[in-house]
């Protein structure tokens, strides 16, 4: 499929009059008359301005600006300068100038001789030299264009996609049919925002998550003044996307002042987050500054008030280790392992995981399907769930999961619908059924657990015959508890047995070991016998 010259033009048009219409509200004046000047300038002058937006930087070169399907650039040039939307500035900032040029053109300037000089080089010999000369031979050799309404942009970009990491080329994906999105109705009660300050609150976490990259980690100081600009969060904005966006920013610097030497200040800031492992990090601080009885406290909140799988399990392991420090009972419970067996292979170019699925394949039908498998089988199952016309959960049309999956309210605000799918999972057919349906109705479109390019019909008709049905209730009841974290750790492969039957194999290579999350369902699979092993694989040594 070729799309037309100018397809971003409708697409701008698109995501910026949904956003007029549906925030009008919320959008300051300024927003409001920028858009009111991109509308008033004729359609050459309209592609100009939204080509230069949508490119890096904010100054280019006029002579550099050339666009086929805009055939006069000086005249949509100038009608643009009009609206404001547009300036003929220069950069202040002289080095910023100097890499709107090619490193050819300032060893021309400069007559330089030395034309071995990499382009930095060049413009450090270029820094050097008499600066208002400079500039103005630089200011001389052309015109320039600089953009205005980048910040205006970005709050239309916000609001119409909840998130500044899309972008219009999500229009472009779609009209090429790279993507397909489940259709949805949105309307203007189902907006990512509901007022101004949330609007800026997200706003200031995307700062701040810019700033990260540029800060230097090394410094206490800079940290510390890079977690004083993140916004306090308003319990009256209820907004958990913005809570947890903060939080992991926030467990992100406290764990570096960690690294610093700095255990007290990172403890403040662990105090401000709620997300793991922001807890159990505290406990650890607690410890090594030997605060006993105050991180026993803790744990026992953890096991009280879980706030994820991972903090009831760290605390069952650690509180044993504290009682043994203050002189009490330290037994420490006896630790899951997961069933083992060792296999050697001959030497392979394949991944450690290929090379055993080869060798498993001897046994039956061996598939490598990491976590995709069963995620894809149950998100096939509840698609229609998934997609239901809840409120606040869907506001622009490339949602590949509606806002709230990941948070309690996926199951509260479905409860009904799903206690109804579940009494489907008494019979294998009717359960085989309802996911066949889907898998052919479906095909493409976006789906947070189905990753169509693992998934085909061999494979999934194999799952939906050798697993129980009563097994697939156990991983979904386990995966639906905490989406976020129980939908990975899943073992490599699947072996579906010649004599029937299925067994989940984590493969591990020499010095892997099994993480976290994995032995976490290995211990679930193993309270409901549900078939697993881990694999332990040594390569063959060939004689000499």
């Amino acid at each position: 499929m070729e799309l037309p010259n100018d397809y971003y033009l409708s697409n701008f048009h698109a995501l910026t009059s949904f956003v007029s219409e549906c925030y009008s509200e919320l959008l300051t004046d300024t927003e409001k008359q920028w858009y009111r000047a991109i509308n008033r300038l004729p359609e050459n002058s309209q592609r100009l301005y939204i080509r230069l937006l949508g490119r890096r930087g904010e100054t280019f070169r006029v002579s550099k600006i050339k666009y086929s399907e805009i055939p006069d650039i000086s005249v949509a040039l100038k009608l643009a300068q009009k609206q404001s939307l547009i300036s003929s500035e220069t950069p202040s900032d002289l080095h910023e100038l100097l890499t709107l040029f090619t490193k050819g053109e300032l060893i021309k300037l400069l007559k330089l001789n030395n034309r071995s000089l990499t382009r930095p080089e060049v413009i450090n010999e270029a820094l050097s030299t008499e600066h208002n000369t400079l500039r103005q031979a630089l200011e001389q050799a052309d015109s320039f264009a600089k953009i205005h309404g980048q910040a205006e942009f970005q709050v239309y970009r916000l609001c119409f996609f909840g998130n500044l990491y899309q972008d219009l080329s999500e229009f472009v994906l779609t009209d090429l049919g790279r993507q397909s999105f489940e259709t949805y109705t949105i309307d203007k009660s189902s907006r990512a925002f509901h007022s101004r300050e949330q609007l800026e609150a997200q706003r200031a976490v995307y700062h701040c998550l810019e700033q990260w990259d540029s800060t230097d980690v090394t410094d206490q100081d800079a940290l510390l003044a890079l977690d004083k600009q993140l916004p306090e969060v308003a319990i009256g904005l209820n907004d958990p996307h913005l809570v947890r966006r903060v939080d992991r920013l926030r467990n992100r610097i406290a764990r570096q002042l960690e690294r610093l030497d700095a255990p007290m200040v990172a403890f403040s800031l662990y105090s401000r987050s709620s997300r793991p492992p922001s807890r159990e990090r505290r406990v650890r601080l607690l410890t090594q500054l030997e605060k006993y009885e105050d991180a026993l406290s803790l744990c026992q909140q953890m096991q009280d008030y879980p706030i994820a799988e991972e903090e009831l399990v760290f605390a069952e392991l650690f509180v044993p280790k504290l009682n043994k420090a203050m002189g009490r009972d330290g037994k420490k419970p006896k630790g899951f392992r997961p069933a083992t067996t060792k296999l050697t292979l001959k030497p392979s170019e394949n991944r450690v995981e290929l090379a055993a699925q080869d060798f498993y394949s001897q046994f039956g039908q061996c598939h490598y399907v990491e976590n995709s498998l069963i995620n894809a089988v149950l998100g096939l199952f509840i698609w229609d769930i998934v997609f239901l016309p809840v409120a606040n959960a869907f506001y622009n049309p490339f949602q590949s999961r509606p806002a709230d999956f990941y948070e309690p309210s996926f199951l509260q605000l479905r409860a009904k619908e799903l206690a109804s799918r579940w009494e489907l999972l008494a019979d294998q057919a009717t359960f085989s059924a309802t996911v066949w349906e889907h898998y052919e109705t479906k095909q493409g479109i976006a789906n947070p657990l189905v990753n169509w390019n693992w998934i085909n019909e061999e494979l999934l008709t194999l799952a939906l015959v050798k697993v129980p049905v009563n097994h697939y209730r156990l991983l979904f009841d386990r995966m639906l508890r905490d989406l976020r974290n129980n939908t990975s750790g899943f073992p490599d492969l699947i072996l579906f047995s010649r004599g029937g039957g299925y067994e989940f194999i984590e493969i591990k290579g020499p010095g892997d070991a099994v993480q976290k999350n994995q032995k976490r369902w290995m211990q679930y699979f193993s309270e409901h016998r549900i078939p697993y092993r881990v694999v332990n694989v040594r390569w063959s040594v060939s004689a000499v």
